[in-house]
């Protein structure tokens, strides 16, 4: 005969959460990647624009995402794209340097968490290396994507607009992209 004591139960309970915790943990670990919590900053943003916060850091971690060295995929700051050839920097500083020198050979470069072209999107910034900096780039981004919902009536309509205003295939393919990872954000 089992006795239980009210600590017991306690025990027992507390065993219970940190197993599901611990198989929990050897499942993501099996996943391909986990994209993680969404940081308070894409939150913030998204909340002053009114976008759910998941559209927002989904967007971005289409856009630039990268895998880090302890597996996790993140959305990078320090993102350039040059003409259809991605390059990840270590920081803002080395980022910002390779982004002046590819700009004295043209003006077709994505910048940062969610790869604002420079060509289209440049008239809204103060410098080049200022697209960089996370919170810049979020918040026009979020007006963005505010325009593409105007436009489409749906948040996945509007991060295809985001991505091609034009549409067509391009714009699809990038849809089926943005639902792959808006899939893996888990919302804490």
């Amino acid at each position: 005969m089992v006795i239980c004591h009210p600590l017991n139960q306690l025990n027992i309970g507390f065993l219970m959460r940190h197993a599901c915790k611990m198989l929990a943990a050897i499942w993501l670990s099996i996943l391909p990647y986990t994209a993680s919590a969404i940081p308070s900053l894409y939150v913030d943003i998204a909340n002053e624009h009114n976008i759910p916060a998941k559209v927002l850091y989904g967007l971005a971690l289409t856009e630039s995402q990268k895998k880090l060295t302890n597996g996790s995929v993140r959305p990078w700051p320090w993102t350039l794209n040059v003409k259809g050839k991605a390059y990840f920097y270590p920081n803002s500083h080395q980022a910002c340097q390779a982004l002046t020198g590819f700009l004295r050979q043209t003006q077709i470069v994505d910048i940062g968490l969610t790869q604002q072209n420079w060509r289209y999107q440049g008239g809204h910034f103060d410098s080049p290396c200022e697209v960089l900096e996370p919170k810049a780039n979020l918040t026009h981004a979020a007006r963005l994507l505010n325009q593409g919902y105007r436009v489409h009536g749906t948040w996945l309509g509007a991060a295809g607009w985001f991505h091609r205003p034009a549409g067509g295939d391009i714009a699809e393919r990038y849809k089926t992209n943005f639902v792959n990872n808006y899939r893996a954000i888990r919302y804490e």
